[in-house]
């Protein structure tokens, strides 16, 4: 898939528990000749180059890097996102739902835009007030970070074998 701001993806199925996963990730990157990233203080990995941004969930392992700051997460649809679905959604999150309608996918779309847009900063996206939604698109959209003032643009792709939805927030150059 193509990535806006001179960004790079990579990613693949894969299951099993967590240790495995995160274990599967580092040989993914190592195979792509990929740097290891480092980590800020606040947990967010940082690679010589730029920005990058990892995720796994869903059946999948997910890498991105950007010169310019990034965040990636990929989850399945699963009933857990509508029970905790108060943690992190509000009122402000209604544009998405008049676009995509009011369902299990759709509220894994906000999750992982959600999950995106914090790891493009580290720390301080709020999950229930953290973005205002400017435009809501079927497979996009561009949301502001209120608290950081940010323009991000967000992408939504579905993965198969396993399904899962894989979001991607870049902050604007």
């Amino acid at each position: 898939m193509a990535l806006g701001h001179n960004a790079a993806l990579i990613g693949e199925p894969c299951g099993g528990p967590i240790s495995e996963q995160r274990a599967a990730l580092k040989a993914m990157m190592d195979r792509a000749g990929w740097p290891e990233p480092a980590r800020l203080p606040n947990g967010k990995p940082v690679v010589s180059e730029g920005h990058c941004s990892l995720s796994h969930g869903g059946g999948w392992i997910i890498a991105a890097q950007s010169p310019s700051p990034i965040g990636v997460d990929v989850e399945a649809a699963e009933d857990r996102l509508e029970r905790a679905r108060r943690r992190f959604v509000g009122p402000q999150d209604q544009p998405v739902f008049d676009v995509m309608g009011e369902n299990l996918g759709t509220l894994c779309r906000i999750w992982t835009a959600k999950e995106a847009a914090f790891k493009v900063f580290g720390t301080g996206v709020d999950f229930l007030t953290g973005l205002r939604w400017d435009e809501v698109k079927a497979e996009s959209a561009t949301a502001t970070a209120v608290v950081q003032g940010v323009t991000l643009d967000i992408s939504w792709h579905t993965l198969t074998h396993p399904e899962a939805v894989l979001a991607i927030a870049q902050a604007r150059p």
